[in-house]
This record gives C-alpha cells, sequence and structure tokens, in this order.
C-alpha cells in the first residue's frame, strides 16, 4: 500500500474518533497531546544518522564532480525567490479578500521563544564537533560537519576510500532504519490528527476565524496548485508538475498535521530518492536545505497574519511603506527559522509585532487560539517547496531517474 493512503487513512480514522470522543475533557486533551508530541518525536528519531551519514557522501560525491558550488548556489536561489513569491502572495491575497476584523480580547502574554540569531550563530561551532550530534532540533550543525567531512574525505580520496565505504554503508542502513519509521508513522497519524482536531474544534467554536482560516488555505491551494507547477514546466519544460505534487502528498499530511520540519524530512528524503527518482547526491544535501532555510509557508502565514492584526485594531489600513517592511522583515526572519522545526511562524509573527511597534507588540495574541493552524499551513508549504525544489533542480541537471506514477512509494 503507498505511503500516502496509509498516512490518509490515519488521519480519517483520527478525524472519526475525535468526533466521537469526549473532546472537553480537560483528561482525554491531556492524553491526545502527549501522544501527538510522541509520535513527533518517533518520526524525528531516525533522522540525525541517515542525514549525517548522506550528507557527507553527497557532499563528496557533489565535489568530485566539481557541482558542490553550483548546486549549493542554485538551492539558495530557489528558496529566496520562493520565499518572495509566497510572502508576496500572502500579501496580495489579504489586500484583495480584506478578511473581517478579529475581535481584541484581553489576553496575558504567555511563553514564547526567541529567534536568537545570536544564540544560532553560537551553535554552529560548538566547543566540540561531536555535540552536533546532541542537538536534536537543529540540524544546521550537523549538515555543517558533514559538509566538512565529506570535503575532508575529497582532499585525499586514497586515505579516505576505507571512511567513505564504511559512510556509504552506514547511510544505506540507516536509510533502511528510517524506511521503517516512516511506514510506522502512519499510525502515528491518528493520533497527530486527533490532537490536531481538538485544537481545531476549539479555535473554531469563537466563530471570528473563519476568513482568516480560509484565507490561509487559499493561499497554500494557490500556490501548490497554479503558482508551483507553473514554475516547474518554467523551469523544466514538458514535464508533469502534479507528479511531483502526487510525490509529495504524504509529507504534506505530514507536515500539516504534526507542523515539524524534522519529522516531515524523513518523509521528503523517500519520496524525493524513490518516488520522483531525484539522485542521492542532490536530495541528501539540498532537502536538508531546504528544510533549514526555506520557510515560504512562513514568510506567507505571517504576511498574512500581521495585516489580519492591523486591521483588526485599526480601519486606517495598512501603508506602502508598511507593506515593503512587512515583506521585507517576514522574508528576512523566515531564514533564521532553523533552530525551531516546529511553531516557527507564531514565533516570527511575535517577533514581527514586537518590531514593528507603535503599540502592536501584543498584538499576536489576538491569533493564539489560531497559532497551531498558521503553523500547519506554514509547515505544509514549506514541505511542497521543498520537495518541488529539489525535483526542479535535478530535473534541470538531469539528474533524475524518471519512474512511472504506478511506482511512487
Amino acid at each position: 500500500m503507498k505511503i500516502w493512503i496509509k498516512y490518509l487513512a490515519g488521519v480519517l480514522i483520527g478525524l472519526a474518533f475525535s468526533l466521537v470522543a469526549p473532546h472537553q475533557n480537560p483528561i482525554f486533551s491531556d492524553i491526545t497531546a502527549y501522544l501527538s508530541a510522541l509520535v513527533v518525536q518517533f518520526g524525528r528519531y531516525s533522522l540525525y544518522p541517515v542525514l549525517f551519514f548522506s550528507f557527507t557522501i553527497g557532499v563528496f560525491e557533489l565535489r568530485e564532480s566539481k557541482s558542490l558550488m553550483k548546486i549549493g548556489s542554485i538551492a539558495a536561489a530557489v528558496i529566496i525567490i520562493a520565499t518572495i513569491l509566497a510572502a508576496v502572495t500572502g500579501l496580495l491575497s489579504v489586500l484583495i479578500r480584506n478578511p473581517s476584523r478579529i475581535p481584541i480580547f484581553v489576553e496575558g502574554a504567555s511563553e514564547i521563544g526567541d529567534i536568537g540569531i545570536k544564540e544560532s550563530l553560537m551553535q554552529l561551532f560548538p566547543s566540540s564537533g561531536f555535540e552536533v550530534f546532541t542537538n536534536g532540533l537543529f540540524i544546521l550543525p550537523l549538515c555543517i560537519f558533514g559538509g566538512f567531512a565529506g570535503a575532508g574525505c575529497a582532499v585525499d580520496k586514497t586515505a579516505s576510500k576505507a571512511a567513505l565505504t564504511l559512510f556509504d554503508s552506514l547511510s544505506r542502513v540507516f536509510y533502511a532504519i528510517m524506511s521503517f519509521f516512516v511506514d510506522i508513522l502512519s499510525i502515528g497519524m491518528i493520533a497527530l490528527s486527533v490532537h490536531w482536531l481538538l485544537e481545531f474544534r476549539l479555535m473554531i467554536s469563537s466563530k471570528v476565524f473563519t476568513d482568516f482560516i480560509l484565507l490561509l488555505a487559499f493561499n497554500f491551494f494557490f500556490l501548490a496548485l497554479v503558482l508551483y507547477p507553473a514554475l516547474i514546466r518554467f523551469v523544466c519544460g514538458k514535464v508533469n508538475p502534479y507528479r511531483v505534487l502526487y510525490a509529495g502528498i504524504a509529507s504534506v499530511l505530514a507536515a500539516f498535521f504534526s507542523g515539524d520540519s524534522n519529522m516531515t524530512l524523513p518523509i521528503l528524503l523517500r519520496h524525493a530518492n524513490e518516488s520522483l527518482g531525484v539522485r542521492r547526491r542532490v536530495s541528501s544535501v539540498t532537502m536538508p536545505m531546504f528544510s533549514i532555510f526555506s520557510r515560504p509557508g512562513t514568510a506567507m502565514a505571517v504576511t498574512v497574519s500581521f495585516i489580519v492584526i492591523l486591521k483588526s485594531y485599526s480601519s486606517l489600513g495598512i501603508v506602502f511603506t508598511d507593506m515593503l517592511w512587512l515583506l521585507g522583515v517576514a522574508i528576512l526572519l523566515s531564514f533564521f527559522l532553523g533552530r525551531f522545526p516546529s511553531g516557527g511562524a507564531y514565533i516570527a509573527l511575535a517577533t514581527v509585532c514586537m518590531l514593528y511597534g507603535r503599540g502592536f507588540e501584543a498584538g499576536y495574541l489576538i491569533l493564539k487560539p489560531a497559532a497551531f493552524f498558521i503553523c500547519s499551513i506554514a509547515a505544509a508549504t514549506d514541505a511542497l517547496t521543498s520537495l518541488m525544489g529539489t525535483y526542479a533542480m535535478a530535473k534541470r541537471w538531469d539528474m533524475v531517474h524518471h519512474r512511472e506514477l504506478r511506482f511512487f512509494i
């Protein structure tokens, strides 16, 4: 059975169960929240080993073929362009649609993470290189360490021959382990969807977020069904872009109901390799880059959310210079959320409110009941961007082994 069917079955079972479950029981809510967090941990469990060894081998092979800098530069350009397009799409949609304002209610400020750019930079090079294996959330230091290992192997191929053979073998072993966890995660989708629907029912019970929900959903489907396919056709020529969308169904489901990029990355790696046929040397390097830096869904969601906040507080609207400022800040902040595999969109929104000032420092609190939904849409968009961006790059440089649709996993 295909992975996306198993994931969808898990989601449907979870949603059906949550409709008849005692959702107003606080004990039941606590249990589902715990199980949901446990599933996310389970999904992350197999990522680090396969990521380190595959990234090392990928960097070595790309450097050997003299294409490492080219792939890295193109990936960076794709990330920047996709983020700008998504943020502009969000801005235009909220200006055209003009969603209804959200009533302002008194809400105490809650503990919320700080983007902490300086702290992130400090973590890139810890006191010991082996410390990168202990940070289970921030994968960039691990990728840097793996990149140095791959580059070191390329310096003296004779001396590193044994190490490369070992790393390649371990990469394949841990990939097999990761594949097992990806398959089993379909059961965990039940818990994730139950917890998600409980939060969703609580959000819509206030009956003030309907327009906001529809607007974010419209942006996602516009990007997924119109803009991204058009870009794939433009870059890759006569290919069916909806094949890529089909390959990303399982990843989008996992990202949407978990809101976690680290849990979604193993699923993306499997579908890039086994469904789309992207060569390992490309996917093992570009996929982590997209997971860390490519947050176009976050930039889009933050842009939409902030303007909704402004419209809720004032009927004066937003001037053009503030629009440009918002786009710039939302795009820039999206590149520094690698430390936050989940919840990054809401943290970025809070940061934008604080930077904007003018009495809006706590404006993000009126969207607190919808924070999980903002992060869900952002994570689903980011996952789809990673898969489509990786495929477009690999296809453009003939690093794809074509697979028929019936052989997709």
